[in-house]
């Protein structure tokens, strides 16, 4: 039987763990699971840990202790916990990678060409060899690079590439549309191409997660209630936009940039953008790499031209 089927025994935390619950993944007891899917368990608990902000060394070492014959597993998730401490300049482990090897390889060095590189086209085309090099009875395991590669392509606003990625999943066993990241991937082009109905279908996916226990994890309900007010934003319901926006600042968890930038948006709407600019100043200060900050930066820039333009 398949452990992540709805029966199977990592169903629940692998749903978990890819909608933020990461407080709830590592709080499991790895000796409930059965030998043969412990290390995948470890995997997520390690890499929810550092999503955290958390030190994952002590879970590693253990690791290592328990799992000898995945040294390589364990060396890339202890280069991927060092760029938490050491940024960098500690390894160039990343770095020497040209070929991935194995999919949480290819899926945080994607991510890391992203975040330490600020290489996406980069990112992309080192996925994207990844996924063309894999056979096609790993891949129909292996989902989580078609939801990095998605979610990249929709940074660069290209709806076209996403879809078709997406559609791909088409050929896969029926069984993949039952996967937690194959409905995340959906809500996600739902939500992108607009439209009233594509953006009511993604909303109520949210909202149903939404219903989980949050309490004790802030900063998963922190990212659910962030996706909730953009799409209400999307939507112009303009009075669930201020509900979700009161619960955002009654948490616990400080903002994130990416609530900051919506909340532009969400000036716009409610005050004629009247805060735009203290807002633009606190997004600088909490996040000064915020992709929002370079597209604001250009439109600012293409509308100074235009006023030189007219001038002259």
């Amino acid at each position: 039987m398949d452990s992540f089927t709805d029966s199977g025994e990592l169903y629940t935390i692998r749903n978990q763990f890819y909608t933020n619950q990461h407080a709830k993944v590592r709080a499991y007891d790895l000796g409930l699971f059965s030998p043969e899917n412990q290390l995948k368990v470890l995997e997520y608990q390690i890499r929810s840990s550092i999503a955290l902000g958390e030190d994952a060394s002590e879970l590693i070492v253990s690791g290592r202790s328990k799992f000898p014959d995945n040294e390589s597993f364990f060396q890339l998730l202890s280069a991927w916990d060092d760029l938490k401490s050491f940024g960098t300049d500690d390894s160039t482990y990343f770095d020497d990678i040209d070929v991935a090897e194995f999919e949480l390889q290819a899926v945080l060095t994607t991510i890391y060409l992203v975040k330490f590189g600020k290489d996406i086209d980069q990112a992309i085309k080192f996925m994207t060899s990844y996924i063309d090099n894999t056979n096609a009875l790993a891949k129909y395991n292996e989902l989580e690079p078609f939801l990095v590669l998605v979610q990249l392509h929709l940074i660069q606003g290209n709806l076209t590439a996403a879809n078709k990625i997406f559609a791909s999943l088409g050929k896969f066993p029926d069984s993949t549309r039952d996967s937690i990241i194959y409905q995340v991937l959906e809500s996600w082009l739902l939500s992108v191409k607009g439209e009233t109905e594509n953006i009511n279908n993604s909303y109520y996916f949210y909202d149903e997660l939404l219903s989980s226990d949050f309490d004790n994890d802030s900063q998963g309900k922190l990212k659910i209630l962030n996706i909730l007010f953009v799409l209400t934003l999307q939507l112009k319901h303009i009075p669930e936009a201020q509900e979700l926006y009161t619960q955002i600042k009654a948490l616990e968890e400080k903002p994130n940039g990416d609530f900051i930038a919506n909340l532009v948006t969400y000036d716009y709407m409610i005050n004629g953008g009247k805060n735009v600019n203290e807002l633009i100043d606190e997004l600088k200060s909490h996040d000064p790499e915020h992709e929002f900050l370079s597209d604001w930066q250009e439109k600012n820039d293409r509308f100074d031209e235009i006023v030189v333009k007219f001038k002259n």
